[in-house]
């Protein structure tokens, strides 16, 4: 169930920041793993911890977050990174269709409020 956020600036800034970041994730800008670690993030802060659309991307930051995204891959050995990126690559392929399919209702419900 999502709480009531009483401040209507910041209820639609935060609307706009997870229908941002699904578009990212749609349209290939950022990928699965780097997505669902924002909206992760972004529907604890509406919220919607019991929303299964948002308990869908904090099962997958869960279960990649041995996953090197972002700058933190610049501490990693290359040789390292490339295993993990096979791996990443791997995992985002399985998931692709089912994180897309939840971001355009993530969509619907949140680009009103926007």
């Amino acid at each position: 169930m999502t709480s009531q956020i009483y401040n209507e600036e910041y209820r639609q800034f935060l609307s706009r920041k997870i229908v941002a970041a699904a578009q990212r994730i749609l349209s290939g800008e950022i990928g699965v793993i780097a997505g669902s670690r924002q909206l992760c993030g972004l529907g604890h802060q509406v919220g919607a911890d019991d929303d299964p659309d948002f308990t869908y991307f904090v099962a997958i930051d869960s279960q990649t977050d041995h996953l090197p995204i972002g700058e933190v891959r610049q501490r990693w050995n290359p040789d390292a990174l490339r295993e993990k990126d096979a791996e990443v690559a791997a995992f985002e392929a399985l998931e692709r269709e089912k994180t897309f399919e939840i971001c355009r209702r993530l969509i619907e419900k949140y680009d009103h409020d926007a």
